[in-house]
C-alpha cells in the first residue's frame, strides 16, 4: 500500500514542477506572437523576477524558518497577493506584447506570487491543495500554449496571466494571524538568508556570460540548454530543503533522497530519448552527453550538502550559512572560470561545479558538526564544540 508522505512527496515535487512551468511557456508563447526584441526583453523580465522574488520568499519564508521557535503557521502575505493580482492585471488589461515596464513589473509580481505560495504550501504540508493549484497553472498553461498557435493568439497572454493569478489565489486561503505582512519575527536573521540567497544567484549568470565571451554563443546556448535541463531537478531540492528546514532531517531524509534519485533517473532517460531535441530543436545539437551526465551529478552532490545546510538554518546559524554559501560562491567562480580557460567546454564548466561542490558539502558538514546540535548526534561523530557550546548544552 502506498504511503500517505510518499504521495504527499510526489504531489509536492508535481507542484514544483509546475511552478517552473510558467516562465517556459510565457517565453514560448512570445516567440509565437511577439518581435525578437520582446523576446529578448521577456527572458531578462523573467530572470529579474525569479531573482526578486528568491529575495523575497527569503526574507518573508526562509527567515522565519530560520529563526528557533518562531511561528511557522504561515499563510500568503496580503500584500503579495495584491502584487501578484496587479501584476497579472497589467497583461490581461493590456497588448498582448507588453512594454518593457509592464513585462518586467508583471514577471516580478507573478513569479513572486508563485513562489512564496508554492514554498508556504511546502512548508505547511498541505499538499492537495497544492496539487489543485499546481492542476490550474498547467491547464491554463497548455492552453495558452495551444492558443498562441491559432487565430486567438492575442489573447494567449492574458489566458496564462489569469491563470497563473488564480493559481497563486487559490492558495490564499486559510487566513493565519500572520497573513497581512507575514513579517519575519528577527530581521537580523531574516537579513542575513536573504543576503546569502542574493550571493549564491550570482553564479548562473556569470558564468554564462563567460561562456559566450570566451566560447561563443553556440557553446552559451548549450550551457543554457544543459543547465535547464537539469535544473527540473531543483524543485525536489527545493522540497527537501523547505521540508528539512521545517521538519529537521528525522523521517524526511529517506523519503527526499527517494524522489531525487527517481527525477534523476527520469530526467536522463527523458533527455536521451527523444524528449530533449524535441522541446530545444537545433539547440540540441551542441549538448554532449558527458556534460549533461556530469551536470546531473552536479545536482546529486547539491543533496548531499543540502541536509548539513538545512541543518545549519534550523539551528539558527545564518551568519555562518551566509559566509560559508559566500565562500562557496567564490570556490565556484573560480574553479569553474579556471577550467573553461584550461580546457574550453562546457563539460569542464560542469565538472568544476562538481568538484565545487564537493568542496561546498564538506566545508557545509564540517560547520554543521560544530554549529548545529541535532546534525551533530545523527553525523557528526566525536567532533570538538565550539567554545562556550558544551556548557550551553
Amino acid at each position: 500500500m502506498i504511503k500517505k508522505a510518499h504521495v504527499q512527496a510526489v504531489v509536492q515535487v508535481g507542484a514544483g514542477l509546475a511552478l517552473n512551468i510558467f516562465p517556459a511557456i510565457f517565453i514560448a508563447i512570445y516567440a509565437r506572437v511577439a518581435p525578437i526584441e520582446s523576446q529578448g526583453f521577456l527572458a531578462l523580465s523573467l530572470s529579474v523576477g525569479v531573482y526578486i522574488a528568491q529575495l523575497l520568499n527569503a526574507f518573508i519564508v526562509e527567515g522565519r524558518l530560520a529563526t528557533p521557535d518562531a511561528d511557522h503557521n504561515l499563510c500568503l502575505p496580503s500584500w503579495v497577493a495584491v502584487l501578484c493580482v496587479g501584476a497579472g492585471a497589467l497583461l490581461i488589461a493590456g497588448p498582448t506584447v507588453a512594454p518593457p515596464a509592464v513585462l518586467m513589473i508583471s514577471s516580478t509580481g507573478l513569479m513572486s506570487g508563485l513562489l512564496m505560495s508554492r514554498t508556504i504550501g511546502v512548508v505547511t504540508g498541505k499538499w492537495q491543495r497544492e496539487a489543485v493549484a499546481a492542476g490550474i497553472l498547467i491547464v491554463a498553461s497548455v492552453a495558452a500554449l495551444i492558443l498562441a498557435g491559432t487565430d486567438y493568439r492575442s489573447h494567449s497572454v492574458r489566458l496564462l496571466a489569469a491563470g497563473t493569478v488564480v493559481a497563486v489565489m487559490s492558495r490564499y486561503w486559510p487566513r493565519t494571524s500572520l497573513g497581512r505582512y507575514s513579517l519575519p519575527p528577527d530581521m537580523r536573521r531574516s537579513g542575513w538568508v536573504t543576503a546569502e540567497t542574493a550571493v549564491v544567484g550570482i553564479v548562473q549568470p556569470a558564468m554564462t556570460s563567460i561562456v559566450l565571451v570566451v566560447m561563443g554563443p553556440a557553446a552559451s546556448v548549450a550551457f543554457r540548454v544543459i543547465s535547464t535541463v537539469s535544473g527540473a531537478l531543483e524543485p525536489i531540492l527545493s522540497y527537501g530543503r523547505y521540508r528539512l528546514l521545517a521538519h529537521g532531517h528525522k523521517g524526511e531524509l529517506a523519503i527526499f533522497s527517494a524522489v531525487f534519485i527517481a527525477g534523476m533517473v527520469a530526467v536522463i532517460v527523458g533527455a536521451f530519448t527523444g524528449l530533449g531535441s524535441l522541446v530545444f530543436g537545433p539547440a540540441w545539437n551542441d549538448v554532449g552527453v558527458i556534460a549533461f551526465l556530469l551536470a546531473c551529478l552536479w545536482k546529486g552532490f547539491m543533496l548531499v550538502s543540502t541536509v548539513p545546510f538545512a541543518a545549519l538554518r534550523k539551528a539558527g546559524e545564518t551568519e555562518l550559512v551566509f559566509r560559508v554559501r559566500a565562500l562557496s560562491t567564490l570556490i565556484y567562480l573560480a574553479v569553474g572560470v579556471a577550467f573553461l580557460m584550461i580546457w574550453h567546454g562546457t563539460a569542464a564548466i560542469f565538472l568544476a561545479f562538481v568538484l565545487a561542490e564537493l568542496i561546498t558539502a564538506l566545508i557545509y558538514h564540517v560547520a554543521a558538526t560544530r554549529g548545529a546540535p541535532e546534525y551533530r548526534q545523527s553525523f557528526g561523530g566525536a567532533m570538538p564544540y565550539r567554545r562556550g557550546q558544551r556548557d550551553a548544552e
